[in-house]
């Protein structure tokens, strides 16, 4: 069976940092949003990918995915508008009966992917979606209440929602949507009540780091290079090559990637991710930030709740505060800023709550 993993999107959320950089390229723990996808799916045996994609996402893409083993990726520019176009161009690929649709934005568990192939074989039925309980407030594609016909699609109302990814016939689909609706009875859902995360906004990621790293135990790689003098807490992952300079302090749960540098005195703190090759610089401070790959962050800096776009440069002294909290999306959250890809932010800047440069 091939899958059709949609990666295209505006993602309108993540504005101004998806202007410059695909949604589902944003790193996690080491590997893209959209590698959660392709690993979930190839766990559950699917071996051929077709990916649509934006213009700024290919090259990216293609880079990354290019040593991917024991599966077939073909990257399709997306040319038609929207979700519904994106699955037309992909569609175009296809060559089974039955296809696989997934969102590359999703990010949970292998076993996730493995239920929706078990839920598939086992039903018979023609379309499998997955749903997924949510609290009210929650923005997603796709709300759903059940009913004797099978799903009803709602915009509000209901603490159901479509899981992401989707088991479907390799047939025209004019709106995903109503198909979905139309499919009555021929159609299989199941509730999966585990991890799972719709990122579409920069808490998201946060989110997303938080998620992971309590599945994870430390891990330290032996060819990492960490100063006798550094501390290393608890559900610690430090990847290959990684330097954790003199006195630096990893408080877990944290994750330091691959060639990533942290400067003497540092901290890292309470779910924090800094990608490979990125560099915190001497006496900073990171709570709950994800540091992409290839950005830098001057000495004496203070970053909580915040995302650093790839190869952005934060200048020393800068400080950025999510204190107080703000309602983001119907709820108290905090967020410090969302610096997006490639953007130099001035030494001494002080970032309010919520920015967003």
């Amino acid at each position: 069976m091939e899958a059709i993993i949609l990666a295209g999107g505006k993602g309108e959320g993540l504005s101004p940092y998806s202007d410059k950089e695909q949604k589902e390229t944003i790193s996690l723990l080491g590997r893209m949003l959209i590698s959660y996808s392709i690993q979930g799916l190839k766990k559950a045996g699917v071996k051929d990918f077709i990916i649509v994609t934006s213009q700024k996402g290919g090259k990216r893409l293609e880079e990354e995915l290019q040593n991917e083993r024991e599966i077939s990726i073909d990257i399709v520019i997306q040319k038609r508008e929207g979700i519904n176009g994106a699955i037309k161009d992909g569609m175009e690929k296809v060559s089974s009966d039955n296809v696989i649709i997934a969102f590359g934005d999703i990010v949970a568990p292998e076993e996730f992917y493995v239920s929706l192939i078990n839920a598939y074989l086992t039903s018979g039925a023609e379309v499998v979606v997955p749903l997924i309980p949510i609290s009210e407030g929650l923005q997603t594609y796709g709300l759903v209440r059940l009913t004797d016909k099978g799903i009803e699609i709602t915009k509000e109302g209901s603490t159901l929602a479509l899981g992401g990814v989707y088991v479907v016939k390799n047939e025209e689909i004019a709106d995903f949507l109503t198909y979905l609706q139309s499919k009555g009875n021929k159609l299989k859902y199941f509730i999966w009540s585990e991890e799972w995360l719709d990122v579409g906004y920069p808490e998201d990621i946060i989110n997303g780091i938080e998620m992971m790293l309590r599945r994870e135990k430390t891990r330290i790689s032996d060819n990492s290079e960490i100063s006798k003098t550094a501390i290393i807490g608890k559900k610690v992952i430090i990847d290959d090559y990684a330097v954790i300079d003199d006195y630096a302090v990893i408080k877990g749960p944290a994750y330091i990637g691959r060639n990533a540098y942290i400067g003497t005195y540092s901290l890292i703190r309470d779910y924090s991710s800094v990608e490979n090759n990125a560099i915190i610089g001497a006496y900073c401070e990171i709570a709950r930030s994800s540091i992409q790959p290839y950005a830098e962050v001057g000495s004496k800096s203070y970053l909580s709740s915040t995302i650093v776009g790839r190869k952005a440069k934060v200048g020393a002294n800068v400080i950025t505060s999510s204190y107080p909290a703000t309602v983001i999306r119907g709820r108290i959250s905090k967020f410090g800023a969302l610096i997006s890809p490639e953007t130099q932010i001035p030494h001494g800047e002080i970032l309010k709550p919520g920015s967003k440069v």
